[in-house]
């Protein structure tokens, strides 16, 4: 039934004479942030977060698109599903990192609780952070539960997501936009030698305030600078900064990662229009570093 129902969604999508062809649409319902950038064997691998039978919100999956030369692509079945207590209401947004010709995928498993009335600030929620292992893009066999709240520092709300993996030298490094108790938005950190077992390493945090909650952080080294690109929410508007309802931009941050220190810089927008965040960078098959953001936020 359900399989009917989402050819008929997929037979109107593609005959709506609005339908894009140059941007990436959902094939059906809902898209989000991108997920999982990577290449395998000179392939991009795109994945989204998705509702298929749901325009507006809904449980998240992970979609998936591929492409060789950014002009064509791919659609592929739906990679990542709800499937476990800890993702039980919804596969939210996260990273890949290829190592030793395996994917590793990271991800938010968001957990609601009904049973009674929360807040969902500082209780009602786990937002944990799940590894899947891949060879090919395609299948995986097992979720592994790396990071629950309790492995969060104590002053930290429920709301740490979007795990972001990358590696400097022999070590790896996890990302995650955090809000604290305070309602203060940050970045918290974490290490392995092993991407197995993961230590809190240290929080990152501006001088000044910049909203309560950073979503989709990412560091990035290009060249011999690093900058930590994020979205912090609940920015208030400056003459024509900050228009946006969910600002998207980067802080110039000079980190050492052996030494646990970091200075930022001034905060600078990305993007001024009101319709792209949620972005993650990658390098993709031709060794280029490219950023994927979300249109219709």
């Amino acid at each position: 039934m359900l399989r009917k129902k989402y050819i008929e969604l997929i037979n109107k999508v593609n005959t709506d004479p609005y339908r894009l062809h140059f941007h990436l649409m959902a094939p059906t319902g809902w898209l989000n942030d991108p997920n999982g950038l990577c290449v395998i064997k000179g392939v991009n691998h795109i994945y989204f977060q998705y509702t298929p039978f749901s325009a507006t919100w809904g449980l998240k999956s992970w979609g998936h698109y591929t492409t060789e030369n950014w002009i064509d692509y791919t659609e592929h079945p739906i990679f990542l599903r709800p499937s476990i207590a800890e993702d039980i209401d919804g596969v939210y947004s996260g990273s890949a990192l290829v190592e030793n010709n395996k994917i590793h995928y990271y991800y938010t498993g968001n957990v609601k609780y009904t049973d009674k009335k929360y807040d969902y600030i500082l209780n009602g929620r786990e937002q944990n952070v799940i590894e899947v292992i891949s060879e090919d893009g395609f299948n995986y066999k097992k979720k592994n539960i790396l990071l629950k709240n309790s492995d969060y520092p104590q002053n930290m709300s429920t709301h740490v997501r979007d795990p972001k993996v990358f590696k400097v030298e022999d070590e790896y490094f996890m990302i995650l936009g955090a809000r604290t108790k305070e309602d203060i938005g940050c970045a918290i950190l974490y290490k392995s030698l092993d991407l197995k077992k993961w230590e809190y390493f240290f929080e990152i945090h501006s001088e000044k305030k910049y909203g309560y909650m950073w979503e989709c952080c990412d560091l990035i080294k290009i060249e011999d600078k690093w900058f930590l690109i994020c979205c912090p929410q609940g920015v208030e508007q400056e003459g024509i900064n900050f228009a946006n309802i969910y600002q998207i931009g980067y802080f110039p941050i000079d980190i050492n990662f052996k030494e646990k220190t970091y200075s930022l810089g001034e905060f600078v927008e990305l993007d001024r229009g009101f319709d792209i965040y949620a972005p993650q960078t990658f390098i993709d098959n031709k060794d280029r570093n490219v950023l994927i953001a979300w249109m219709n936020s």
